[in-house]
């Protein structure tokens, strides 16, 4: 008899855990990651489809925070890790087209003079994307470790961290600031429009 209320019990612990499962144009999309240090254990704030031209499925973007937030400010201003996902959708494109997107989306989003001061990091991460190409599945990771920087995981590279806060400041108003990639995109990473 207990082996069956033990069985039941896993049945139901398993679909609880199943049903809250967020599912994105058939990818299934973590709510939890845990860094490798064990020092966070990060709870996804919200996930998007990134479309272009309306038609084509390009990415599912999931961002992951240490303290779950609607407030674009207050998770900018965050000193806690975070983590942006890109997974991909599209069956193969070059990481430099992906990067120099997410670089045009940064210059609308930041004033002239924090370009200015963030162009040699800005050029860092660009050059991290040269000579490789992406493949549907493919998961590149951005994420912020407090006193640290960005530590880029591209898939096929080396990771490569970038110090400072500042620019992964800038590089979230990409999803969640001022001119967002779009206004739906914004509210679904902040958890506020349920994902298409």
């Amino acid at each position: 008899m207990l082996w069956i209320r033990l069985l039941l019990l896993n049945v139901f612990v398993l679909a609880s855990v199943h049903a809250k499962a967020l599912v994105i144009s058939d990818v299934e999309v973590a709510d939890k990651v845990s860094f490798a240090d064990n020092k966070a254990q990060l709870e996804l704030n919200g996930a998007a489809l990134r479309k272009k031209y309306l038609i084509v499925d390009v990415y599912i973007g999931g961002l992951y925070l240490e303290n779950i937030s609607q407030d674009p400010e207050q998770i900018i201003a965050s000193d806690s890790h975070k983590r942006m996902m890109f997974h991909v959708l599209l069956k193969r494109v070059s990481a430099r087209k992906v990067a120099n997107a997410l670089n045009e989306a940064l210059v609308i989003n930041i004033t002239k003079d924090e370009h200015e001061s963030l162009k040699p990091v800005i050029d860092q991460f660009l050059s991290l994307f040269d000579d490789i190409r992406l493949h549907r599945g493919d998961e590149v990771t951005i994420d912020y470790l407090p006193g640290e920087g960005t530590l880029v995981h591209i898939p096929g590279k080396e990771d490569a961290l970038l110090e400072g806060k500042a620019f992964y400041d800038a590089l979230l108003k990409v999803w969640i600031g001022l001119q967002p990639v779009s206004k739906d995109f914004k509210a679904q990473m902040l958890g506020t429009l349920d994902p298409e």
